[in-house]
């Protein structure tokens, strides 16, 4: 008898059977309730934050607020918060004209016009600017010294001397910070360049599933001073179910509202698997925009895969591998993360973002094989990484079992930011 299991892919879905007496776990977001009123509840959290002055406190007339969004790989409801937020700005004596949305780049492409209506909403749009970081853009980059690690900070200058700065964000695991949001908006998000570059490379040297979760890694704890010497005054911060719906809303300090916010979302994304499988199969949504993105699901798999195994990673990827890091296709078959390392070093590659999704790229495959199954990954491209493309699920499946014979096991994670561990006696 089988099993049929659902995946997300992009906007649709894709189904695959299994034997059912072969699947060892099926595991997605728990299906919290969300909130009756969205907008109630993003009001509550701003006029009551945690640990932090209410807004008529934290501003006077005149000044100068800005207020970090993040990008279209994200899923922070911007359209819904934007609004609000600048409507209660609104009420503690900030005009419009002395607000600007700063887009959340890290090293990521612009948004397009379209995109950003899309985003933002035309409401927004059409009351405050609305402006694309430019991480490399030395001109619109200030150098604020370094971190107690040695990291050097390049900041957007403007975000910078801004009086009052407010970042949105929402809070599910992530590879390198151990949970999205809070300080994250400021370090990559409004980062130069380099300094972004230096912060992932530190974190893919650290090595892969250290990091995913902990909300007290070096990393974060770089993204946190980052924060403070930037002057982060507030945060916005959801916790969405798996339909991306509202649970709660946390506003406030960027670090004890954040903390706040990732006790309620362990809730959700954080659950547990019987054991090991021979294959997992899972999906990079909603990581989905390119390959740089869709690795998030090749972490969510690697604590509950069988060394030695088989990821099977679903993606769209429309914009192929990444096209603001090309060197992780040229260091894509390189058999394991120290030899990229060094690769890197040796020819002073300056995409230190770039080499740090390599190295990750190379962990991955120094414990399982890897199969993908994508529209916008040709061939020639999973050629370039060293991985197998399957032409569908089913494919993928039959090439798993092949592999690893009939009586092995399957596990299968619907969702790329879920944070899967081995349930120990």
């Amino acid at each position: 008898m089988n099993l049929k299991v659902d995946l997300p892919y992009g906007d649709k879905k894709v189904s695959v059977e299994l034997p059912k007496d072969r699947v060892l776990f099926v595991i997605k977001p728990i299906d919290f309730p969300s909130v009756d009123d969205e907008e109630g509840e993003i009001r509550r959290a701003i006029r009551s934050p945690i640990a932090c002055p209410k807004l008529s406190e934290l501003v006077k007339a005149g000044q100068k607020v800005i207020i970090i969004a993040d990008d279209l790989t994200r899923v922070t409801p911007c359209k819904r918060i934007l609004p609000i937020l600048i409507d209660e700005l609104n009420a503690a004596n900030i005009r419009d004209e002395d607000m600007k949305v700063v887009v959340a780049l890290g090293t990521h492409r612009p948004m397009t016009n379209e995109e950003l209506l899309e985003r933002f909403g035309k409401e927004v749009l059409e009351r405050v600017p609305v402006v694309n970081h430019t991480p490399r853009d030395e001109r619109n980059l200030l150098f604020l010294g370094k971190l107690a690690s040695g990291t050097l900070v390049w900041v957007n200058k403007e975000v910078y001397e801004a009086d009052v700065k407010i970042a949105l964000g929402n809070v599910i695991p992530h590879c390198y910070g151990g949970w999205a949001a809070g300080a994250k908006a400021i370090l990559p998000g409004i980062s130069g360049e380099i300094t972004t570059g230096m912060v992932h490379l530190a974190g893919a040297r650290i090595t892969t599933d250290r990091l995913i979760g902990d909300e007290n890694n070096p990393v974060r704890q770089e993204m946190e001073e980052a924060g403070k010497k930037v002057g982060l005054n507030m945060i916005v911060n959801t916790v969405l179910n798996g339909r991306g719906q509202i649970v709660k809303v946390f506003a406030g300090d960027m670090i004890k509202a954040h903390r706040e916010a990732i006790r309620e979302a362990e809730k959700i994304y954080v659950q547990e698997a019987p054991g090991e499988a021979d294959t997992v199969i899972v999906s990079s949504y909603p990581a989905d925009i390119d390959y740089y993105q869709a690795i998030k699901g090749l972490f969510a798999a690697y604590k509950v895969v069988k060394r030695g195994g088989t990821m099977i990673l679903l993606t769209p990827c429309p914009e192929g591998i990444a096209q603001t890091h090309p060197v992780i296709e040229e260091c894509g078959c390189i058999p394991s993360s120290e030899e990229v390392d060094q690769m890197a070093q040796k020819k002073k590659m300056e995409d230190l973002a770039g080499v740090a999704c390599a190295m990750v790229h190379a962990q991955m495959k120094e414990k399982a094989n890897l199969i993908f199954v994508s529209d916008g990954l040709t061939k020639e491209m999973c050629d370039a990484l060293g991985v197998q493309k399957a032409e569908s699920l089913e494919e993928s499946v039959k090439i798993a079992l092949k592999r690893h014979g009939n009586r092995a096991t399957f596990g299968v994670i619907t969702h790329s930011e879920l944070i899967a561990l081995v349930k120990r006696p």
